[in-house]
């Protein structure tokens, strides 16, 4: 995913973007000693949600999330 920039004027929160190179999402494996914590993604649409998008597929249909912040204090306080 792409690295934060400025939150979204309108809602203050992070968009987030998927990866690409050559038309394919860019991966990496990395140690578990490495990961903080977990963060809380809403996928980023319009008006409508499309109806594929499950929560077993979202994060491959979608190519856009928003993190959200408010989702426990704890996140709050690290990301902000």
């Amino acid at each position: 995913f792409t690295p934060f920039q400025q939150p979204e004027s309108h809602h203050g929160l992070y968009k987030i973007c998927c990866l690409m190179r050559h038309g394919e999402r860019l991966a990496s494996i990395i140690d578990v000693l490495d990961i903080r914590r977990s963060v809380h993604l809403f996928p980023n649409f319009s008006t409508v949600v499309p109806r594929e998008w499950m929560s077993s597929a979202v994060l491959e249909l979608c190519s856009s999330f928003v993190v959200n912040l408010f989702s426990d204090r704890h996140a709050y306080l690290t990301i902000v």
